[in-house]
């Protein structure tokens, strides 16, 4: 089972986050075999298809080569020419290979783990001290039990592909010992289809050998990316924020809140109160509010300060304990009363009306 370097043991799947994280620092499941396996058997059967063109046209380039050899006058202004025109033959052989060899490894690495540019391998990868002293960092690569198990199944895939090179070679022992005496011709020929054998086959076996290692670097990832439950439980608290610090900023948010709910006690049209446990701040414009809006509530010490600030703002105060508890835990603030509620807070409000008509009256 996979450890960390603190010996405790990665039990936990990873996380989708940390897969992201591992992928922008470049660290994906892939093989390097399914590439060069693919390389090895589509570039070079890709070869032999072309074989008949670019055989052709060396032949046709030597004969002309060897027949205007006499006439050929090598001077300070055409030997450019020359080089640029033998330039522009060669890369026109080669350029073909090359171009569908390099598709071919760029296709086997997006095959196996999509596009992304890995940004962070090159920030985040090197550490400043590694640079200063590469010896550590060989170091760490050589004598690393990763290193040594690649060395391993390197040295087991080259017996394999020799072992298969054997195989052909030894089939044809008796044609190879006879080559000596054959035509130009027949000695080409024998070694075009020996080495068209030799390539197939040693490609398929690589091939093989490819989907092995890219089910096992697939599994290793897995194994290296598991996390361990404290790994498990920081992230989450990343993600979901530090329980001490979500605490913290709901503190602050209530007293905002509550600093905002004395400042409109003193614009309210009525408090109404359980009486001691509870008040409510109502307030109602016609004309502007479509119906009454709770501006203010609290319970206990909150409920106390509500009522020590109405008392000094003269705004009145409603004991009625039923609809105070009702609106309380019913209502939040800065919301409107509901229908149900319209007819109980009418009544207060026309009841407070009545009485301000009647102060302001007898004023």
């Amino acid at each position: 089972m996979a450890e960390n370097p603190d010996g405790m043991e990665k039990t936990e799947q990873a996380t989708p986050k940390r897969l992201l994280e591992a992928r922008e620092r470049g660290q994906v499941a892939k093989s390097t075999d399914i590439t060069t396996s693919a390389i090895l058997l589509i570039g070079g059967l890709s070869i032999f298809f072309f074989g008949t063109k670019i055989s052709t046209n060396l032949m046709g380039f030597t004969k002309s080569l060897f027949i205007n050899l006499s006439n050929i006058a090598f001077t300070d202004t055409n030997v450019i020419d020359y080089s640029y025109k033998l330039v522009g033959f060669v890369s026109g052989i080669v350029a073909p290979i090359l171009i569908a060899i390099t598709v071919i490894a760029i296709a086997g690495e997006v095959g196996q783990v999509g596009f992304k540019f890995a940004n962070k391998k090159f920030t985040e990868g090197l550490r400043f001290k590694e640079v200063f002293n590469p010896f550590k960092g060989i170091k760490k690569v050589i004598f690393s039990k990763n290193s040594l198990f690649e060395l391993g199944k390197g040295i087991l895939k080259i017996m394999i592909i020799g072992l298969i090179a054997y195989s052909v070679l030894e089939n044809k022992a008796d044609k190879i010992a006879l080559l000596v005496t054959q035509p130009f011709v027949e000695v080409a020929n024998f070694i075009f289809y020996t080495s068209f054998e030799l390539v197939w086959k040693m490609g398929l076996t690589y091939i093989v050998i490819a989907l092995i290692d890219y089910f096992y670097q697939k599994w290793r990832f897995n194994e290296d990316m598991k996390m361990t439950k404290q790994e498990l439980k920081d992230e989450f608290r990343q993600i979901e924020g530090d329980p001490l610090i979500k605490s913290r900023v709901r503190a602050i948010m209530r007293s905002k809140l509550r600093q905002l709910m004395i400042k409109n006690v003193p614009s309210a049209d009525v408090i109404l109160t359980n009486p001691t446990h509870y008040a409510v701040a109502i307030k109602y414009a016609q004309g502007e509010m479509s119906a009454p809006k709770v501006v203010a509530k609290g319970v206990d010490f909150l409920a106390m300060k509500i009522r020590d600030i109405a008392i000094e703002n003269n705004v009145p105060i409603v004991e009625n304990p039923p609809l105070t508890r009702q609106i309380y835990f019913n209502v939040d603030v800065d919301e409107e009363i509901p229908e149900n509620l319209y007819k109980a807070v009418a009544q207060v409000l026309a009841y407070v009306y009545s009485l301000k008509e009647k102060y302001y009256t007898i004023y």
